[in-house]
């Protein structure tokens, strides 16, 4: 006799079929963990699957890339603090604060260099909606109270805070675990590996999926380019670069990225290990372009640029072209290679989309410039990214990408002022190239096409313009963590020589209120007119000007948020 199951079982029984059970609450919602890789001064050309004019061999990173989708034409800025920044803010570097690499001078102060506080990093926004974040390795988004990891919404950190470290750890490594000193022995890429691949198997079967940031020094500096320096790679990688016939200067090089790319292949292994590979998406890029010995400007390093010139530190296609992929198992389809231009600002937007974080329009005062890369990945290329401008700058040096056009300078203007920067500009003559044709960028067509010429300088010029610069003074960060940040030290009271970016609006007003009767007007809001751009701050000053009646008001100067 057959009995049959009350119908809310034969629901169950059902479901059971035809639906995975999830083994979290991350699988139920469709959230991801997240590993997200950095490598350091890592040339274009040295990624295999880019270029196979290279020695380097990396069959992990090209498994991944194979396995998922990879860029071929991604722009980040040609120095390590202030790409890091724009992969965390979706926004450039003259935007987010880290306009050159991160600075001593205190929060305030003239010439402070830093991620501002009232924008919100990937990680704050992750810590926030539920993640386990851990960050190993670089860090080199500041080292001052409020800019450490552990401020900026990692629940756990390992690593150092500055741009460069020894790859051979010992007493006297400047190493911390969170807050403090951590006294390590070992090779950085083996020990920033292994805190990673703990992080993970801690996280692995939480309620929460996990956030993990690895970002190696490998393959920055100091590197072996004489006989009597030690090898920074383990002597097995080098010997074995060395017997098959890659040059002694490139030697140490080449092990340093195929130890990385072993290591990378284990925490891939655990992924499959641990069962959550097709939970996981993981990301893998470069923060510049290589050191390059073609190229003066970037050192003696024996990077590899591939079809490019310019290096680390410059603007050509050098400097900002660097590997980039993403694989996702079983999600991300495989074998996809985009020619699309992307950028680091993007990396934000799609890690936030995947995740299922709704993507801010603002990020503090400045627009969110990234795009999700997650619509194209996810449909093999085929929805395609819109043609847009991509700005990027470093001390003057300026790139600026749209379609196949390309527009450079090199200005002189080492400093944040943006002001500065449009007047240079305004009366600089600019290379114009058409990567289509030239990706050495070789042929400057600037008076060839006068009209695309003149449109993207135009754009360049506005961009400039109409920066937010300020820094706000108070630490706006929403984060609810467990450990507050260090209290800041009372900003200096500014003297009427400093410069633009550190100043309050009511700072500001008082500066420029010459006669004190409460008003700005057109020539106080200008001040000294040398070399400064004089129409953009007329038109600026028309724009807060909301009474159109001529004057300023410290209430209008804050509405605008100068």
């Amino acid at each position: 006799m057959k009995h049959s199951l009350p119908l809310h079982y034969t629901a169950l029984l059902l479901l059971s079929i035809f639906v995975p059970i999830a083994t979290s609450s991350a699988s139920n919602l469709g959230r991801p963990n997240i590993l997200f890789i950095v490598s350091d001064d890592h040339g274009w050309g040295d990624l295999p699957s880019n270029w196979d004019d290279t020695e380097v061999q990396m069959p992990r990173l090209d498994a991944l890339a194979n396995g998922g989708i990879r860029f071929t034409d991604y722009h980040t800025v040609p120095l390590c603090g202030p790409s890091r920044a724009c992969m965390f803010t979706g926004q450039y570097s003259s935007e987010n604060g880290m306009w050159r690499g991160p600075g001593s001078q205190e929060l305030g102060s003239s010439g402070y260099r830093g991620i501002k506080r009232d924008v919100k990093m990937l990680s704050e926004h992750l810590s926030e909606t539920g993640y386990k974040t851990g960050a190993f390795g670089k860090w080199h988004m500041g080292e001052l109270p409020g800019e450490v990891p552990n401020d900026r919404g990692f629940d756990e950190f390992r690593g150092f805070l500055k741009g460069a470290h020894s790859y051979w750890m010992n007493d006297k490594s400047k190493m911390m675990r969170n807050r403090e000193p951590d006294r390590v022995e070992g090779h950085a890429t083996e020990l920033f590996t292994e805190w990673a691949e703990s992080f993970i198997r801690e996280n692995a079967s939480s309620d929460e999926p996990f956030f993990c940031y690895l970002a190696y020094n490998a393959v920055h500096g100091p590197l072996r380019t004489k006989e009597s320096q030690k090898a920074s790679a383990p002597k097995a990688w080098v010997d074995k670069a060395l017997d098959r016939g890659v040059s002694f200067l490139r030697s140490d090089y080449v092990a340093i990225l195929e130890h990385m790319d072993y290591n990378i292949g284990k925490l891939v292994d655990l992924l499959d290990e641990l069962g959550i590979a097709e939970n996981t998406l993981i990301v893998f890029v470069s923060d510049n372009g290589a050191c390059s010995m073609e190229d003066d400007t970037s050192g003696t390093f024996p990077g590899n640029v591939g079809p490019f010139q310019g290096g680390k530190g410059g603007t050509y296609q050098g400097g900002l072209s660097v590997p980039f992929l993403m694989n996702w198992k079983g999600r991300l389809p495989q074998g996809t290679v985009s020619d699309d231009e992307v950028m680091h600002a993007d990396i934000f937007s799609t890690l936030l989309d995947a995740a299922r974080i709704p993507i801010p329009t603002m990020n503090g005062k400045n627009p969110v410039r990234g795009m999700s890369l997650m619509p194209h990945a996810l449909s093999q290329g085929k929805t395609s990214i819109p043609e847009r401008t991509m700005i990027l700058e470093l001390r003057g040096n300026i790139g600026l990408r749209r379609g196949d056009y390309k527009l450079w300078a090199k200005i002189n203007s080492e400093r944040a002022n943006w002001d500065e920067h449009v007047a240079e500009l305004q009366n600089t003559d600019l290379s114009l190239f058409d990567l289509s044709k030239d990706l050495a960028e070789q042929n400057d067509l600037r008076t060839q096409l006068p009209e695309v010429y003149a449109s993207l300088k135009e754009e360049l010029i506005n961009h400039f313009a109409n920066i937010n610069a300020e820094y706000p003074l108070a630490d706006h960060s929403s984060s609810s963590r467990e450990t507050k940040p260090t209290a800041q030290k009372p900003a200096p009271k500014p003297s009427p020589a400093q410069s633009r970016p550190s100043r309050s609006p009511e700072q500001l007003f008082k500066i420029r209120d010459q006669n004190g009767n409460g008003f700005l007007s057109l020539e106080e809001y200008i001040g000294d007119p040398t070399n400064r751009n004089v129409p953009a701050i007329t038109k600026r000053f028309n724009r807060f000007d909301t009474t159109q009646d001529g004057k300023l008001t410290l209430e209008e100067l804050k509405n605008a948020g100068q």
